[in-house]
Order: structure tokens, then C-alpha cells, then sequence
């Protein structure tokens, strides 16, 4: 279902399956609400990078390894963040080592990591 309103733009459901709340796009205010709330919850049960061993050596790490791979290895952007490939949790001796890295864009970071890579 799509609707227009006074203002003209179109409206179309919520993205939240089963919602049937119009919206300009995304999500309904409670769907948000609850989706960031979800978020929140993820980030707190993660721990700050402190925590899950992102030192002052890590800083250096990740500041040499960008200026030596300044591109995204996933596309043509300015890799901004450092990617695991084996990932620290069962290979936490392989964090500072080049070849279990990838430079990459925010945006690629985020897919990899969406994908459990």
C-alpha cells in the first residue's frame, strides 16, 4: 500500500515485517526505537574496543596499515578501518600481523562484519 499525504510525499509501510504503519522510508517510530534499543544492548553486552584488546599498540598497528594499504581491498574508496580476516576471537595472536588484514571502507567494513567475516 502507498499513500500520499498533505505534503505530497509518498508513504509506504514500515519496513518492520508485518507493520503496516506508513512511512516516508525505513522503519515506524516504534520499529526504530526498538531496533536502536537493540543496538544499544549489542554494543553494551560487546564492551568498549579497550576491552576487546585495542591498545595503544593496536593505534600504531592500524595507522601504519593504512598508510601502507590506503585503498578499500573491496573497491575504489579510502580504506578507513583495519578488517580481521581470521578473526581475533579464535586468532587473537594474529592481530598485529598484515598479512590477516584488509584495508577497508566503513561501508565494506560493515558488510564483511554483517556477514560474520
Amino acid at each position: 500500500m502507498i499513500a500520499m499525504i498533505n505534503s505530497g510525499r509518498i508513504k509506504r509501510p514500515c519496513n518492520q515485517p508485518g507493520c503496516s504503519e506508513l512511512v516516508e522510508n525505513g522503519k515506524c517510530d516504534v520499529h526504530r526505537a526498538s531496533a536502536e534499543a537493540q543496538r544499544l544492548e549489542v554494543d553494551r553486552r560487546r564492551g568498549t574496543a579497550r576491552n576487546r584488546g585495542y591498545d595503544s599498540n593496536w593505534e600504531r598497528f592500524r595507522i601504519w596499515f593504512l598508510r601502507r594499504h590506503p585503498i578499500c581491498a573491496d573497491g575504489p574508496h579510502l580504506a578507513t578501518e583495519v578488517h580481521h580476516v581470521k578473526k581475533l576471537v579464535t586468532h587473537p595472536e594474529l592481530k598485529l600481523v598484515e598479512s590477516n588484514c584488509l584495508g577497508l571502507c566503513k561501508a565494506d567494513h560493515s558488510k564483511r562484519t554483517a556477514r560474520g567475516e
